[in-house]
């Protein structure tokens, strides 16, 4: 047994100058990028506590490096997931589509992390799911946009009877309507800050013609992510034509509590989108 001892020492000393060894040989290797080598491990180890929850929050490089390992190295070049801006919503379905166990294996603290960077850097305030030609036709005759107040952002796309099969592409989990009710949906989106709770319908008027202000009858929120930073819904008035017959203006008018007053203008009928890339075209032959 004392002949042992000596023997025993040696393998564990051997074990530890390898172990040693492989792990400075390990770090050397390690492509450190801009923050060091140091840093890298440092990261390395603080996401993987992140995934088991052991560590609460990350910094903005720290979450950046999430996302690269996540989804940018381990699945797509950068080019396939930021050539093209996603609404709020879509970059969730996205996330949670990829994220499962047998594609990036998020856990949820991950997945919410991830899909917060990608609303933050690589957000459109409009939906991205519909052809180009579709989309542009919807921008040019049916979304109104503004500029902004306190941070606070409006977009709002009508959506006259003939297009309401567009609606599942441009509201989150809506289906096509055939009620004479008007309907619009609208974005709210802020880049600081949280989204206000209103209800719209108390404060959100629309005429045509000069005619009188008619009220909003119903506001439903359909999507709103978990920082409050952008909500999605439908907003409802009573049917107010538009659909056929003489050109005429419409004109939707937000009141919100302490800003200014917002307004959106249309003029009515919309075109149909079929007629429209027709005279396009014949545009280009000439």
């Amino acid at each position: 047994m004392p002949r042992l001892k000596p023997i025993l020492l040696s393998i564990v000393l051997f074990a530890l100058l390898l172990g040693g060894a492989s792990l400075i040989g390990f770090v050397y290797l390690i492509e450190p990028g801009s923050e060091g080598r140091y840093q890298y491990l440092k990261t390395t180890a603080k996401l993987m506590l992140y995934k088991y929850e052991y560590v609460d929050t990350l910094t903005g490089r720290e979450s950046k490096r999430l996302y690269e390992a996540s989804c940018s190295r381990q699945c797509h070049s950068r080019d396939v997931v930021e050539r093209k801006a996603r609404t709020a919503a879509e970059w969730e379905q996205i996330v949670a589509r990829m994220g499962a166990s047998d594609r990036a294996d998020l856990s949820d603290v991950e997945a919410t992390t991830i899909v917060e960077y990608l609303q933050k850097h690589y957000l459109s305030n409009v939906p991205t799911l519909l052809p180009d030609d579709t989309m542009r036709f919807v921008k040019k005759h049916m979304w109104r946009m503004d500029f902004g107040e306190s941070d606070l952002y409006f977009d709002i796309i009508y959506m006259p009877q003939r297009y309401r099969y567009l609606m599942p592409y441009l509201a989150y989990k809506s289906r096509p309507s055939k009620t004479d009710e008007t309907l619009f949906v609208i974005y709210m989106n802020t880049h600081t800050g949280m989204v206000p709770g209103w209800n719209l319908a108390d404060f959100t008027s629309v005429a045509t013609d000069g005619g009188d202000d008619v009220k909003a009858l119903d506001w439903q929120v359909l999507y709103e992510d978990g920082q409050l930073h952008h909500r999605q819904g439908i907003l409802t008035f009573p049917g107010i034509g538009g659909e056929g017959g003489a050109q005429e203006d419409m004109v939707i008018t937000i009141r919100p509590p302490g800003m200014r007053e917002r307004v959106f203008y249309w003029r009515l009928p919309v075109p149909d989108m079929e007629l429209a890339a027709e005279v396009k075209q014949e545009g280009k032959k000439e």
